[in-house]
């Protein structure tokens, strides 16, 4: 019975231990694979802050660059209004150019350069620029009558707003 008693007793401590390193071994093995895990995800954290240093750095190139075409375009709409007043000062002031040649200075109204016709209703001349892709590409009244226009009829790029150029 003694025996027995110690056989089982031998049986249940190696049954134990059998459990104890089964038990150790899964969790050492997760272990692992969690500190491999975290190295992935910490590798790829670093390359997400990389990725979004990178993006910021690109957004603020872009910001820049669109406020810079913002005032070229501010000078250049204050540059076309001044050129379209001073023939109208010249007209105050009684000096006009001396008159040149009369076939030149007449212009058919239903005749327009297909370059420069506008891209909606193709009859009028263009003489508005849509931003931010800056093309000449409509007259005032598509530009007026297109309101909700939401793309360039050009590049199809989104509008954001536009521009008359030419009086």
């Amino acid at each position: 019975e003694e025996q027995r008693r110690r056989a089982l007793a031998e049986r249940r401590q190696r049954h134990y231990r059998a459990l104890l390193n089964a038990a150790e071994e899964s969790a050492t093995r997760r272990l692992r694979e969690k500190e491999a895990e975290v190295g992935r995800l910490a590798r790829r954290r670093g390359e997400l802050e990389n990725r979004l240093a990178l993006l910021r750095t690109e957004t603020m190139a872009w910001q820049a660059k669109a406020m810079a075409d913002q005032v070229t375009a501010a000078a250049l709409n204050a540059q076309l209004e001044k050129a379209a007043a001073a023939p109208e000062r010249k007209e105050m002031s009684g000096d006009s150019p001396p008159a040149e040649d009369a076939e030149s200075g007449y212009e058919d109204p239903d005749r327009v350069e297909r370059e420069r016709a506008c891209r909606s209703c193709h009859y009028r001349r263009a003489s508005v620029v849509l931003l931010p892709c800056r093309h000449l590409c409509l007259c005032d009244a598509c530009d007026a009558a297109d309101a909700a226009l939401d793309s360039c009829p050009v590049c199809r790029f989104v509008t954001t707003g536009s521009v008359r150029v030419l009086s």
